[in-house]
């Protein structure tokens, strides 16, 4: 499959003019496009019986994508907006820092709508929709996980320091992207990068799996361009947030 540049040259210019307060506006997307949407959805949502948290399978359920097709942006932002007030926001590419973080306290994620490559259908390191409505939306229909993302949103826009707006970046990839938690012994994902991303799930038990404390997390450095090799498993969801936002309201603003 491939998709012309004047296709994405189209959604580019779509989502670059669509100004807050807006209506978001639609996408177009090929039959292949649907096609590889309808064929990695089928696979996520099997892998994800065995490997996902209960949260998320319980948001999978609230949230209900379609299967056979890309859904748009401005569907999904209508059931997240009914669900815990999140909205969608188009966007192109990777946002630098702050302009994806701070946005999240007003509950708004940036979210490209283009589709990642029939080549990089099981692992795509640049962010596409799959791994924003699969992996962020999902997870931001549970309203425990929405005030999280909320959280880190206020505390980027609270940051007074690099040393500060890192810290934020790690701690945020080491949970909403790449975060584990143990469920009935087992190690189970709540992350978007896990869990938009089939190598991903199929690797994620073979990494080197470490008890989850946020000192050693906003030590270690990050690489998106490949499966983590280290990831972080949380006792449980309830703990991982307490940690999180107690991190979060004390130690970086500052």
């Amino acid at each position: 499959m491939t998709v012309g540049l004047d296709v994405r040259s189209e959604r580019e210019r779509i989502a670059r003019a669509c100004r807050p307060g807006q209506p978001l506006p639609e996408f177009v997307y090929s039959s292949d496009e649907d096609a590889l949407w309808s064929r990695v959805f089928a696979t996520l949502c099997a892998m994800h019986e065995q490997v996902s948290c209960a949260h998320y399978r319980s948001a999978a359920r609230r949230m209900k994508l379609p299967a056979g097709r890309v859904p748009q942006l401005s569907e999904v932002s209508r059931t997240l907006r009914s669900l815990t007030g999140f909205e969608l926001a188009p966007a192109i590419g990777s946002l630098p820092g702050r302009l994806f973080y701070g946005p999240l306290a007003d509950g708004v994620l940036h979210a490209t709508p283009d589709v990642r490559p029939a080549t990089e259908q099981s692992f795509s390191p640049e962010p596409d929709v799959i791994h924003e409505l699969v992996g962020h939306a999902v997870m931001l229909a549970d309203p425990e996980f929405a005030e999280l993302y909320r959280c880190f949103g206020r505390a980027a826009n609270d940051a007074v320091s690099n040393e500060a707006r890192t810290a934020i970046a790690r701690l945020f990839w080491f949970t909403l992207e790449v975060g584990v938690v143990s469920e009935k012994g087992h190690p189970r994902a709540y992350g978007a990068a896990i869990l938009s991303s089939v190598t991903e799930m199929e690797s994620f038990v073979d990494a080197d799996l470490r008890e989850f404390r946020v000192e050693d997390i906003v030590a270690s450095g990050i690489d998106d361009s490949i499966c983590q090799p280290v990831l972080f498993v949380a006792d449980s969801v309830s703990r991982m947030m307490d940690e999180v936002k107690g991190f979060l309201g004390t130690s970086v603003g500052s």
